[in-house]
């Protein structure tokens, strides 16, 4: 059996997740045979995957309207667990199908540092790295900038080392909650990720509070914008570079002044039985494929 993950132009920490987390929880059970295909973390499922193959379902996500449409589930899909009720509103399956992000079960294997380097940190959704300089942002704006395209040990470290993190990228908020770091939700530029986020927070009882961010470019304004019903992103996207270079202020100062109003803000935790609940119950789970697939 052979995991799926997502891998764009750039690595991306929610997706590389899966290298990380899925060999630790399930060791000495996949190799490179790709029947059956394991979806675990991710917001994966979708009709991209080639309907020949079984694909067996561990907690992931569908990804709302703006991302790839929805898979029909048949006799291929083995579904032991979806992220959250969305996903499993969208998909036509039972609420008891309902688990949470297996990303909850960093839990698990981390622990948060006990000497806290970074009062705050801001950890941007890794697709926004390309519309804008958002390490200088936070810079501007007196954050600890984490990068989600760096390897997962040293985003691990630096979330752990965090006394609150700003999250645009929902794996930051996901893992930071697993290891009881306090989190800020910021609702992202590109509403395409809203569902998601509610999805994975609804799954754990979180009453989500996301603060509004403000696009750090031109650039970033076209590619995030919708006129009409439509994406601009076709018509900007050929002149990235001279938008992002603009010598526009006010877009960098917007920006860094939102990240600022955002930290002012109570941050948040799942409540605690609803967490060991969640992963008591990815747990079960993994009980139950361990034995489905034992030969």
């Amino acid at each position: 059996m052979k995991y799926y993950m997502y891998r764009g132009k750039a690595p991306n920490f929610g997706d590389e997740l899966n290298s990380y987390l899925l060999p630790r929880l399930l060791p000495d059970f996949f190799d490179e045979v790709e029947d059956p295909l394991f979806l675990g973390i991710g917001s994966i499922l979708n009709n991209l995957h080639p309907q020949h193959l079984r694909k067996i379902v561990f907690g992931s996500g569908y990804g709302g309207t703006g991302y790839a449409p929805k898979p029909q589930i048949d006799e291929k899909w083995t579904i032991y667990s979806v992220r959250g009720p969305r996903t499993a509103a969208a998909l036509g399956l039972e609420p008891g199908k309902v688990a949470a992000d297996p990303a909850v079960m960093m839990t698990l294997f981390r622990t948060p540092a006990p000497q806290k380097r970074y009062k705050a940190s801001f950890m941007p959704h890794f697709e926004s790295l390309t519309f804008s300089d958002w390490r200088a942002v936070a810079e501007a704006a007196g954050l600890h900038f984490i990068d989600p395209r760096s390897p997962v040990e040293q985003v691990l470290a630096e979330l752990e080392a965090s006394e609150v993190v700003l999250a645009e990228a929902m794996h930051g908020a996901i893992v930071a909650d697993a290891l009881r770091v306090p989190w800020i939700a910021l609702e992202p530029n590109d509403p395409a990720h809203n569902f998601k986020w509610l999805d994975w927070a609804e799954a754990l009882d979180i009453k989500l509070r996301p603060q509004p961010m403000a696009p750090a470019s031109l650039y970033e304004v076209g590619m995030t914008t919708k006129a009409l019903g439509r994406s601009w992103r076709p018509y900007v996207r050929p002149f990235r570079a001279p938008l992002r270079l603009l010598p526009i202020k006010h877009f960098p100062n917007q920006a860094a002044a939102a990240l600022v109003n955002a930290s002012k803000t109570e941050p948040n935790l799942s409540p605690q039985p609803r967490l060991e609940a969640a992963v008591s119950r990815l747990q079960d789970d993994l009980v139950k494929l361990r034995r489905d697939f034992a030969a």
